[in-house]
């Protein structure tokens, strides 16, 4: 049998890379043996392992290789564009997997190097401790509409990163796994294409990890009903920070719980949502246990509640958003130790539904400086509710405020302007 002759460019990078201290070895063919070592500019490549990136041949081994070979040396894992076939996941530890420049993405054409899984019960690539992605795409091509898959990238260690990166029709986007530790985790500038279950999911980062520039866009080139799947679904997190993420036609933009199904880690949320908005999912922000958020800024525009708050020690602050809402109200608070609006524009327009724009079921409510429109209620406070402060708002409505606490509890009107619509 022919033992295969590396490449020209293969032997010249191996030459290269054995000029230096020698740091590990790798076996190619049945008994060549070369010595992987850093090069100066600090990456191995992985077509110097066999990798052909041609959509067609099982590049699984020559990634496996290249990541081996960059783990020993300290360096990073270099994918030049292509299209390349992976058999099995591929587990990335204290260094990169990186493409091009990341200023070459784009989210609308696919100019970087794509990973086209191949596995549907594993993820394309595990991030343990110090795992980083950057400047690649992940595509699935699915035969028919799938009903269960695995996650694009599955977050399994603290300090990972992920940055410049598409994700094209998973099942799942970004997930941490719900068992380990993945504090200062750090994703931005990500584009999430039709997922059809979970955008991206944060859970187990006992350390403020990062979300920024994400955005999940749904009603892509794979049709899905809007009413399913989830944007990013937080569960318990210390101090996370998202920022100017956007989630389009799911069926829940974010969604807080304490407790998620397949996840050992519960526990609630803290943290800040800035700059974060949501366009035709049927649900805006849903809260729903002991979280402590505060939303800073963008527009929840939705086909039902803009804001859902159920949680005996919710703590939500919401400040200078917009939230529209088609057939349920922009804000419902069923329980909530402390729910606080300020300064925002409460919007219930669509005369097909008569609900309410504000329903105050239950919990402590402050809502104050808001302009509320509503075409039925403007604001709805039932017997059940703990507290109510209304102050300083605007509402225009066919009936502005509606009160049916009974006297003497703990509800305060003061200085609404009350304009009646209709």
């Amino acid at each position: 049998m022919e033992r295969e002759v590396p490449s020209q460019s293969r032997r010249d990078t191996l030459k290269g890379l054995g000029a230096l201290a020698g740091i590990a070895s790798l076996g190619f063919g049945s008994a060549q043996t070369v010595s992987i070592r850093p090069r100066p500019s600090g990456f191995v490549n992985v077509r110097d392992f066999g990798a052909r990136g041609d959509g067609k041949a099982d590049d699984s081994s020559a990634f496996e290789q290249a990541i081996e070979a960059a783990r020993s040396a300290g360096v990073a894992v270099f994918v030049p564009r292509g299209t390349y076939r992976v058999m099995r996941p591929l587990t990335i530890e204290n260094i990169s997997l990186t493409g091009p420049s990341p200023g070459v993405w784009c989210a609308d054409t696919d100019v970087l190097p794509i990973l086209l899984p191949q596995q549907r019960n594993a993820p394309c690539l595990v991030l343990k401790a110090g795992g980083g992605v950057q400047a690649l795409a992940i595509r699935y091509d699915w035969n028919g509409e799938p009903e269960s898959g695995p996650p694009a990238i599955v977050v399994a260690g603290i300090g990972a990163y992920i940055s410049h990166v598409k994700i094209m029709y998973p099942w799942d986007g970004i997930m941490a796994d719900g068992v380990s530790n993945i504090g200062r985790l750090n994703v931005e500038n990500v584009f999430i294409v039709a997922p059809r279950n979970i955008g991206v999911r944060v859970t187990g980062t006992w350390d403020v990890p990062t979300v920024r520039n994400v955005e999940v866009w749904n009603l892509g080139p794979v049709p899905r009903p809007a009413e399913k799947g989830i944007g990013f679904d937080l569960g318990k997190n210390d101090l996370i920070r998202l920022s100017d993420c956007f989630v389009f036609a799911m069926g829940t933009g974010y969604l807080l719980r304490d407790q998620i199904p397949d996840a050992t880690i519960e526990g609630g949320t803290w943290g800040v949502m800035t700059g974060c908005s949501s366009d035709f999912c049927h649900i805006g922000i849903d809260v729903r246990g002991e979280h402590t958020i505060s939303v800073t800024g963008g527009c929840y525009w939705s086909h039902f509640h803009g804001i859902r708050i159920d949680g005996e020690k919710a703590r939500v602050r919401v400040t200078g958003a917009e939230l529209k809402s088609n057939g349920a109200p922009c804000v419902e608070v069923h329980r909530a130790e402390q729910a606080v609006i300020d300064g925002c524009s409460l919007v219930r327009a669509m005369e097909t539904f008569a609900v309410p724009a504000v329903h105050l079921r239950g919990g402590f409510t402050t809502l104050s400086g808001c302009h509320i429109h509503s075409t039925d209620e403007g604001v709805r406070i039932e017997s059940g509710i703990q507290s109510a402060l209304l102050a300083g708002n605007t509402v225009r409505a066919v009936r502005p405020i509606v009160n049916l606490a009974p006297a003497g509890s703990a509800v305060e009107l003061w200085g609404n302007l009350q304009l009646r619509a209709g």
